[in-house]
């Protein structure tokens, strides 16, 4: 049965093919300016000549030249009108050379970094239906989901988010205890430690290289005292809390349920649980966007797969959506589960007894 072909939907096809290929071909640079310290070198002599530039950044100015260009064309870096000088512009160093930044992005081009590591692993996962172990993923995917996130936490967690649950807030001002499961390298419950300074810390996480950097930063941060991390997964850490949080990875688990029902055993009376979750519709043809397509894409090489590496192996998926993630909590014995705050990026319920 031959189709009929409508050129101009054709046409569009191709062109959006096109763009998304541009995208990628970028990526590779991305990792390279990162890594050797390009978009920083930029950042401190522009604006400049490829020749100031590749002498400063200690590379070949040719292939500096040819970056730059790439770049350029991309509008990730600024020229002047006859392409002789370059310079990051305020906005581009706030994306791409200060770590510090609340505009942050380059963490990202890491995770997809980590992903093409993946795609052997995670091909072969496709036709067996099984998972592919979270420790075994490119270091990569731990440092770029740390620096992915660490802008939103930074911005979000303490003026927005918190504030929207003010009952967790009183808890952790008179003293309470939280423990952050699923904290990766610690951002999260640095930011809340730091905030808090009454209340006491736990985060735990599988992943035992992403603990030992959690507990390093705690130590420089003054903070271990009243802040540790240990590892462990969602159904073995110990102690009674106030608060437990799940930082954008319940649907990450294989068991979601069991851990939300494990957590809900660690609370103490009137405790409540927090869950920070990418955000999503509860039907696909909502999610249909560039967050959605970016949120899916993540989720095949990273969410699914991980949670089919563990007990049940539910896969919930990085676009789950609020209401099947309210179900598991309600099944699990949180009576009132909320929506307190959505965004483009994030949506955080609040979960009480």
């Amino acid at each position: 049965m031959s189709l009929t072909v409508d050129k101009s939907k054709l046409r569009a096809l191709q062109w959006a093919i096109m763009e998304n290929v541009s995208a990628c071909a970028i990526l590779p640079l991305m990792r390279i300016g990162d890594e050797l310290g390009l978009f920083a070198a930029l950042a401190k002599v522009g604006p400049c000549t490829s020749e100031t530039f590749a002498q400063a950044a200690g590379i070949d100015e040719r292939y500096a030249r040819e970056w730059l260009y790439a770049l350029c064309a991309a509008e990730y870096c600024s020229h002047d009108e006859d392409f002789e000088t370059f310079h990051l512009s305020a906005e581009q160093q706030a994306v791409f050379a200060d770590e510090d930044s609340k505009a942050l992005m380059i963490g990202a081009f890491d995770i997809l970094v980590g992903n093409v590591h993946g795609i052997n692993a995670i091909a072969k996962a496709f036709k067996t239906g099984e998972g592919v172990n979270y420790g075994d993923f490119h270091p990569c995917v731990f440092q770029g989901t740390a620096r992915f996130f660490k802008p939103s936490y930074k911005s979000n967690l303490l003026a927005k988010w918190m504030p929207k649950i003010p009952a967790a807030t009183e808890k952790l001002e008179k003293g309470g205890r939280l423990c952050d499961v699923g904290c990766g390298k610690g951002l999260s419950t640095l930011l809340l430690a730091e905030h808090y300074p009454e209340a006491s810390f736990v985060g735990i996480d599988i992943h035992e290289p992403s603990i030992y950097e959690a507990n390093k930063e705690a130590r420089r941060a003054g903070l271990s005292d009243r802040l540790c991390y240990d590892t462990a997964d969602a159904e073995s850490y110990v102690g009674r809390y106030d608060v437990i949080t799940f930082f954008d990875c319940l649907h990450d688990m294989g068991d979601p349920l069991g851990a939300a029902k494990y957590a809900r055993s660690r609370l103490h009376e009137g405790g409540l649980v927090i869950l920070i979750e990418p955000s999503a519709a509860d039907h696909p043809r909502e999610n249909m966007s560039v967050i959605g397509q970016m949120y899916y894409a993540f989720s095949t090489m990273g969410c699914v797969p991980t949670s089919k590496s563990q007990k049940v192996g539910l896969a919930l998926g990085a676009q789950a959506g609020p209401q099947r993630l309210s179900d598991i909590m309600r099944e699990a014995g949180f009576l009132n589960t909320e929506v307190v705050f959505k965004n483009a990026s994030n949506m955080v319920l609040a979960c009480s007894t």
